[in-house]
């Protein structure tokens, strides 16, 4: 038992405490909340008249509402696997005294005891569970799940409680609720938000008007509702944009939107509104995992603060059925199985709590297996994520595929978003052209490095004057060190602060498209710098199938004496010959050819006491570095000063025994630069504009002379093939 909890601990570290100089700070107590808003109390007060007086009221209406999903036991076995371990674990008396996980246990030992037709067994371990409940307390983070609970389970128990038990449950679930306003309200943008706030609504709706302290159930309903309807579904209207997943990490959105998508359908059922009909700020969530995990061995891909790597995750399991039922996403219904597997397979590979039965009440009660199935081999070669400007791209659906992220988040939401905008990863076999650094605020890492321009592929401008501040998250008047990057400031706070025009709008997609042959994306990352010292980066990446990228940047200073650096990570140590370099990580290879600046200079830094090196310092993480966070960089600088540069590479993405390299030329005129690849006979003509906006065209020959290609490329953002 006590080992989960030390587990559990682990996990907090990584995903939440790690940033406790914001978590527990206290803004007052209940009923005070930080940016209540009246008049949307006012508007949404007539609402609550909307939950009925019966009970349950939660996910179901009766027991004829159960039916169906008894149904789906009976005739689908993967329902029916899942549910047998529900039922083996309910009908024993076994919980973790674990708070992050205890609540959790309540909720599918409720489900099991209605499915069950309120067996007198099953309700023996809910009772005790709940009076454990009763009698511990919680912290910012458990709180609010010993709130919501506690409130499940009155709520799909409540026929079968005393009188004594209803008020006994209902009045510990309010303390639980109450305590959560001891919490600093986070921003719209942060989990935080979510999962210390959210699950006020349980209370809110459970017990509303059942003469159980009814003013403040009233006003726990009210500011559920608000934080639901004004700030969680516009904030991921507005993040989401139909495209899938979140700002902050994998992680991160793993570790909170069971919680978003559960609260949905939470007003959906009691309510009678059902918020699923328009709302799309959870499609795509399927796509989400599946385009950004790394072919080779498929973990997370290695972005913002990315805590583990193992996408195998019952946060994901605990909304991905529901998300598939409710939008009918065969991607969704696809990665329901696919996790179940994955537990299977961590069961066998040793791992004890890989199948802990209580995990398995949501994929019971929602998983849907009349969605047909999406397979992401059946999907395109790319999808852009456009409310935080991911740009996935690969060469096909295989394990040896390459694979390439561009970054360039039109909104800068601060938290566990880096400073990272027309920036990109490469994988081909191996993790090759890094996202680097350790999620970590020991020894300053985050702060001066990890979240930090330095850490990411893209370009600095030094000035050497310039004066950093923020601290860990950002927000801080503390000093950091001068890495030359984007500017590195506080988030917003509402969903309202955001937008074009904003302070907070720091970079724009100009492009994206998916056609046969290619996928390209440009991005222009402008503002994410102080104006002080940058007029322009513009940035095209454009990924020639199967393993042929070519990058071509525009940057310009206020002063020739700003020195620019292309910046380039990797986990081993670049070796530059002339205009070529060449990076090897295990059974890939990345090689790399400058065409502009002509005249380029070269160096390389990192190996032992410099892997995090940052004006003069290296700021190690506390924790281990693993293969995937970087220990080199290689800097691609001007020759000599000037305003204007342009920066024109050629990156070819192979195994490590592979010899035959493409070649390269570039040609430039006044207004634009050309470059001509050739490689197994195929030549490529890509040509860029110097000035004004961003353009280019593209010309493809094949081995037998017959162009396959010959378009312009992309000066928007296409959707043809995402839609």
């Amino acid at each position: 038992m006590w080992s989960l909890a030390r587990l559990m601990v682990v996990v907090v570290a990584a995903l939440g405490f790690v940033c406790s100089g914001l978590t527990n700070v206290a803004q007052a107590a209940w009923p005070d909340l930080r940016f209540r808003n009246a008049e949307h109390q006012r508007e949404l007060a007539p609402k609550l008249k909307q939950i009925p007086r019966s009970h349950p009221r939660i996910f179901i209406r009766s027991d004829s509402d159960l039916e169906a999903v008894r149904q789906r036991i009976r005739s689908n076995p993967n329902v029916a696997k899942a549910y047998e371990r529900l039922l083996t674990w309910a009908q024993s008396d076994h919980f973790y005294e674990n708070l992050w996980l205890t609540p959790l246990q309540l909720q599918g030992a409720v489900v099991a005891y209605r499915l069950e037709n309120r067996s007198p067994r099953i309700k023996e371990h809910c009772l005790k569970i709940m009076e454990f409940l009763v009698e511990v307390d919680g912290d910012s983070w458990t709180w609010p799940r010993m709130a919501k609970g506690l409130a499940f389970a009155y709520d799909w128990m409540y026929d079968d409680l005393t009188p004594e038990q209803r008020l006994k449950y209902g009045e510990r679930a309010i303390h639980c609720a109450k305590q959560c306003y001891g919490t600093w309200r986070h921003t719209d943008f942060s989990n935080h938000l979510y999962l210390e706030y959210g699950p006020i609504l349980y209370v809110g709706v459970a017990l509303h008007s059942d003469g159980i302290d009814d003013e403040s159930v009233r006003q726990l309903g009210l500011d559920g509702l608000e934080l639901l309807l004004k700030h969680f579904v516009t904030g991921h209207e507005y993040v989401n944009r139909g495209d899938g997943g979140w700002q902050e990490s994998m992680s991160y959105h793993a570790f909170f939107t069971f919680e978003f998508a559960q609260l949905v359908e939470l007003w959906s059922s009691a309510s009678g509104e059902n918020l699923w009909k328009d709302f799309s700020g959870l499609d795509g969530e399927g796509h989400f995992q599946a385009y950004n995990l790394r072919p080779f061995d498929k973990h997370r891909v290695h972005v913002a603060d990315q805590g583990g790597p193992d996408p195998v995750s019952f946060q994901i399991a605990d909304y991905i059925p529901l998300v598939s039922r409710r939008r009918q996403d065969g991607l969704a219904r696809y990665w329901s199985d696919w996790l179940t597997r994955g537990f299977e397979r961590k069961a066998k590979e040793g791992n004890k709590y890989a199948l802990d039965g209580h995990r398995f009440w949501p994929y019971v009660l929602w998983y849907d297996p009349t969605v047909p199935v999406v397979k992401p081999e059946d999907l395109p070669l790319a999808r852009i994520f456009r409310g935080y400007g991911w740009a996935s791209m690969r060469s096909s659906w295989k394990d040896d595929a390459t694979f390439a992220l561009f970054i360039c988040s039109p909104t800068w939401y601060g938290g566990h978003q880096h400073c990272d905008n027309n920036s990109f990863i490469i994988h081909k076999y191996a993790p090759l052209a890094l996202d680097t650094g350790v999620y970590d605020t020991a020894q300053g890492h985050r702060g001066n490095y990890f979240a930090r321009s330095i850490a990411h592929n893209t370009v600095t401008v030094f000035d050497p004057e310039e004066k950093f501040t923020g601290g860990n998250w950002g927000g801080s008047d503390t000093p950091v060190a001068n890495d030359g990057g984007q500017v590195y400031m506080g988030n917003p706070n509402l969903i309202s602060e955001v937008g074009p025009g904003t302070k907070y709008e720091r970079s724009k997609i100009l492009a994206y498209e998916l056609v046969d042959h290619y996928t390209y994306a440009a991005g222009d990352a402008t503002l994410a710098y102080s104006s002080h010292k940058v007029k322009e980066f513009t940035r095209a990446f454009l990924h020639l199938r199967p393993d042929i990228f070519v990058v071509f940047d525009r940057v310009e200073s206020t002063n020739p004496e700003y020195k620019k650096r292309w910046l380039l990570h990797s986990q081993n140590e670049p070796v530059v010959s002339g205009q070529t370099f060449t990076i090897t990580n295990g059974p890939g290879k990345l090689v790399g050819k400058t065409l502009l600046p002509a005249k380029a200079t070269y160096g390389t830094v990192g190996g032992p006491g410099r892997e995090f090196w940052v004006a003069g310092k290296n700021w190690p993480p506390g924790k281990d570095v693993r293969d995937d966070t970087g220990r080199w960089r290689l800097e691609v600088s001007p020759g000599s000063p000037a305003r204007r540069d342009y920066f024109l590479h050629v990156l070819y993405a192979t195994s490590a025994a592979d010899k035959a390299y493409p070649d390269a030329q570039v040609s430039e005129a006044d207004t634009q630069v050309t470059v001509t690849v050739k490689h197994r006979g195929t030549a490529y003509v890509v040509s860029f504009s110097k000035e004004g906006p961003l353009t280019g065209s593209l010309g493809i020959t094949g081995p037998d002379g017959k162009v396959l290609s010959e378009r312009k490329l992309a000066d928007s953002v296409v959707l043809d093939t995402q839609r």
